[in-house]
């Protein structure tokens, strides 16, 4: 049997729950759940709970698909406390090669999500058994689709209306680039917005031999790439960081004829809403320069998806005071910067109090695979720390 790390800083009824924890956790890895289609995930998580005598809720299929919550009240009134967790997959290849390899082709937890419902359930199992030490209620949340940007879970979630009365909402992400176990907060931004856009460029076909008949959007398509590149160097405030990255582009249909259309996909990342404007304005700007130059009439969508996860001051105290009473100085880890990651999460901070930390998810000495990676699996012996924090805050702030 694995140990957990800093297993001595964890109660005792953590540590009892931790080889259920882990054989749920291997199961819902085996067999990774993508987008709202979560059915099977949702009926593993119940029955779970049922095990523990916790009881859930089922959640309405047309305005919160994929969705399940637990409600636990505590024997007197107070706050309303949420905790979420993510619980869908990425569509890509799994090659961590453990004996819990995803089992379905092209379906893989490469970003940590069954952890975060494996932390969701052993705090609502161990907080179940404490209601006489809670003010209040806890609402722990499953979320889907949290990887369908720029749409994601969150949105529907809080649209409908069924978190309405919440004081405060809680969630983490496994990092694999903090050592396993310790806690990373930090105030202000913990992860950046995302937007997705999309150029169509057209022009006219003509045959590769005679150029001059038709409108080339390849080259094009080349000039606006290297001319937007100058946007974050030139035109936005150096002081508001801000990544813009094009993956994709699609064009042509021969070797020999000018290409008449050109697709272009990318991302813009920041933290700051002013430099989220001035790339989408200069985007606007650069197209329009281009179709002038070359005579292409090209058409520009810029998305905006998740906004950025921001702790306030007071939150991210809060939190890291609570992992320092609960783990020491030592469980806070030394976090300096923000990722450029994005997380839906930031949907409920928009609208609640509350806040976001990330849980250590690499053991000291070993390979460091990022997030999405197809050999990324989480340290489970990171798990119960997990579960004592989230238990720690909602005791806190449930007291």
């Amino acid at each position: 049997m694995i140990e957990p790390v800093s297993k001595d800083k964890c109660l005792p009824e953590i540590l009892a729950l931790f080889p259920d924890l882990i054989a749920h956790r291997h199961d819902i890895h085996q067999h990774p759940d993508c987008g709202f289609e979560t059915q099977r995930t949702i009926g593993k998580i119940k029955e779970f709970l049922e095990k523990h005598n916790v009881s859930s809720k089922d959640m309405d299929d047309a305005t919160c698909p994929g969705s399940l919550f637990v409600e636990i009240k505590g024997n007197l009134p107070g706050k309303t406390i949420g905790f979420r967790a993510d619980i869908d997959a990425l569509k890509m290849k799994d090659k961590s090669e453990k004996e819990w390899t995803s089992k379905i082709d092209g379906h893989a937890h490469a970003c940590g999500h069954d952890g975060h419902m494996s932390i969701l359930l052993g705090a609502a199992e161990v907080l179940s058994r404490m209601k006489d030490d809670i003010s209040g209620t806890v609402v722990f949340i499953c979320q889907p689709s949290e990887e369908k940007s720029p749409v994601g879970g969150a949105k529907g979630l809080i649209a409908s209306g069924a978190l309405d009365g919440i004081d405060a909402v809680y969630g983490l992400h496994v990092w694999p680039t903090l050592p396993s176990g310790t806690i990373g907060v930090l105030p202000g931004p913990m992860m950046a917005a995302s937007d997705h856009i999309r150029i169509v460029m057209n022009g006219k076909a003509s045959h590769a031999a005679m150029p001059h008949k038709g409108i080339d959007t390849i080259v094009a398509g080349a000039q606006f790439l290297t001319a937007a590149q100058t946007i974050i160097s030139r035109r936005v405030n150096p002081l508001y960081p801000a990544v813009l990255t094009f993956g994709k582009i699609t064009g042509g249909t021969r070797y020999n004829v000018v290409a008449d259309t050109v697709e272009i996909e990318g991302t813009c990342r920041t933290y700051h809403e002013e430099a989220q404007d001035a790339v989408e304005t200069y985007l606007k700007d650069t197209l329009k320069g281009i179709d002038a130059m070359y005579g292409t009439e090209s058409t520009l969508s810029y998305e905006r998806g998740y906004a950025a996860v921001r702790n306030t001051p007071s939150q991210a105290d809060f939190i890291a005071g609570v992992v320092r009473q609960c783990l020491g100085s030592e469980g806070l880890a030394d976090v300096r910067e923000p990722a450029m990651t994005a997380e839906d999460f930031s949907g409920y901070l928009q609208h609640f109090d509350g806040g976001f930390f990330w849980l250590g998810a690499t053991p000291e000495g070993n390979t460091v695979y990022p997030l999405h990676n197809t050999h990324f699996a989480v340290d489970e012996k990171c798990l119960p720390i997990g579960v004592e924090v989230m238990v720690s805050l909602v005791l806190a702030k449930t007291a």
